[in-house]
């Protein structure tokens, strides 16, 4: 974990996504697949024209990373765990938003280009600074351009009904690395949870409140988790946190309840 906070720091999301990786998977060789990013930069800037404007030349960096490398998102399997871990990404090509922008960031970095994503809720975006200032969104799974207007109605589609007449600026800005691996995390432990991996996931929802001490709803998950896992009298701390910090919460009253039920002689099972 102290590499993965290091690399946090060092605002390095490539780095720090392998690190996170290497916490579900001990095997991940990390310098391997960082080293693997060099290589697929080097392929792409056989596909760039160093002579033509920074705007062309980051055309041909998305012609290439979509149509020679190939990244997409699968369609038919896209909540499998496999793709919020980056080394998998790398490995087949395939992803969801927020990983494959995290590998054409750091390739497109690798070529000189100001790239970074964009932690827009519900789905993450690449954004492409140009050297006159001007800011570039791009869909992670087709790489097309999406306009201010699209996003607009993107976010509102997302987030509901609100006061808000526009979208927030501060929605588009730079992801901190931070950021990234927690919103990774978040789909870990849903994709986990989804697969009944329940021992994984609990792995993703104890690193979430490292990161998050006091959000009580990712304690509500690890009692969850914990529950499932035949851990109830543990789980009960984890309830009991929630329960106090969020008593108006529907699913309050529902784990009172079912606390009230459990019985009080189940051997505790610790992991």
């Amino acid at each position: 974990m102290k590499a993965l906070h290091q690399a946090i720091s060092d605002k390095n999301p490539l780095l720090a996504s392998l690190l996170l990786t290497r916490q579900f998977k001990n095997s991940v060789d990390v310098l391997m697949y960082v080293a693997q990013i060099g290589v697929l930069a080097n392929e792409v800037k056989k596909h760039i024209d160093p002579n033509a404007s920074e705007n062309h030349r980051f055309q041909q960096l998305v012609d290439s990373f979509y149509t020679q490398l190939a990244f997409s998102g699968d369609e038919n399997d896209f909540f499998n765990s496999k793709y919020s871990l980056v080394d998998q990404v790398i490995d087949y090509h395939t992803g969801i938003p927020v990983t494959i922008s995290i590998v054409f960031a750091a390739i497109a970095k690798q070529l000189g280009f100001n790239v970074s994503g964009v932690n827009f809720p519900g789905h993450f975006l690449i954004r492409f600074q140009s050297q006159d200032h001007r800011l570039h969104f791009i869909d992670p799974l087709t790489g097309k351009t999406i306009k201010w207007q699209e996003l607009e109605k993107l976010y509102f589609s997302i987030v509901g009904e609100t006061d808000e007449e526009q979208m927030p600026s501060e929605t588009l800005n730079m992801a901190t690395t931070e950021e990234i691996i927690v919103r990774l995390l978040h789909n870990l432990k849903a994709s986990f949870i989804r697969e009944e991996n329940y021992h994984q996931a609990l792995n993703a929802v104890d690193l979430l409140i490292e990161f998050c001490p006091d959000d009580p709803y990712e304690r509500r998950d690890r009692g969850f988790l914990l529950h499932q896992l035949e851990c109830p009298q543990v789980a009960k701390a984890d309830y009991q946190f929630f329960i106090k910090h969020c008593p108006q919460d529907p699913s309050a009253q529902l784990l009172k309840l079912q606390m009230r039920h459990w019985d009080s002689h189940v051997q505790v099972v610790l992991h």
